[in-house]
């Protein structure tokens, strides 16, 4: 008797358990709380703690940086397909990767007077731009245009106490970069360089949070890894640009 392949009617799609429903809302609640670290970062703020500002931003980094990769292990797109992880992810960075850092900024003076509510809102006007890009990654996963880590950036200028100047040049510039398409890496997704992408922003992040608990003592060896850091993104940054994209796999014949 001949095999008789099964049409695509009579393939049952594969149902997610209740344990996979579970975990996908878990990993969902995981994302979803980067907004109250926000929310309690922007308490500090108002309060004048920077400190404890910097501790929930790193936090919520940390959040951010661990959330994607176990969502894409666990498959919760199929588990809970009525979610979208991704709006999810984007309406968090938002607070925690915008707001709370132009609060920052803002409040702990980071520019002069008279150039602190143009540049806050020349930030927040292009980064919210950049998030609603549709062509926001390429293929190979690195990011076009600035991503909008000014939760890097503002804890790197007030812990550096970077003189204003400098900081109304590196924001001017961020700016127009978010509105680029030049190409900025994405630490835990790019292929390229990706173990010293990763190890860079850890230490990145583990020389903050050792100078925001120091502060306002502060150490130079920290400080080198504050200004290497943003350095290596850069020059990886120009390495992507000189070599250009890549060229397309060839499609199957």
């Amino acid at each position: 008797m001949a095999d008789v392949e099964p049409s695509a009617e009579s393939v049952a799609e594969p149902c997610a358990t209740k344990r996979d429903i579970r975990l996908a809302w878990a990993i969902h609640a995981l994302t979803a709380s980067g907004v109250l670290l926000g929310a309690a970062g922007l308490e500090a703020v108002v309060r004048g703690h920077p400190r404890t500002a910097i501790v929930y931003l790193i936090a919520a980094m940390i959040v951010d940086g661990i959330d994607g990769p176990i969502a894409r292990a666990a498959n919760v797109t199929e588990a809970l397909p009525g979610m979208d992880g991704n709006i999810l992810d984007l309406v968090v960075d938002y607070l925690t990767c915008v707001m709370l850092p132009v609060a920052f900024m803002a409040y702990f003076h980071a520019f002069p007077s008279g150039w602190t509510v143009i540049l806050c809102a020349a930030i927040l006007f292009t980064a919210v731009l950049w998030f609603a890009r549709k062509d926001l990654m390429t293929e190979d996963h690195w990011f076009r245009g600035f991503p909008a880590i000014w939760n890097l950036v503002a804890p790197t200028f007030f812990l550096l106490r970077s003189p204003q100047w400098v900081n109304i040049v590196v924001t001017i510039l961020l700016c127009v970069l978010t509105l680029s398409d030049v190409k900025f890496v994405h630490p835990m997704q790019v292929v390229h360089r990706r173990v010293a992408n990763v190890a860079v922003t850890a230490l990145w992040l583990a020389a903050m949070l050792a100078l925001t608990l120091t502060w306002p003592t502060t150490y130079l060896p920290l400080e080198i890894v504050l200004i290497a850091a943003p350095a290596w993104y850069v020059f990886v940054t120009i390495e992507r640009t000189i070599q250009g994209d890549p060229e397309p796999a060839p499609a199957p014949a």
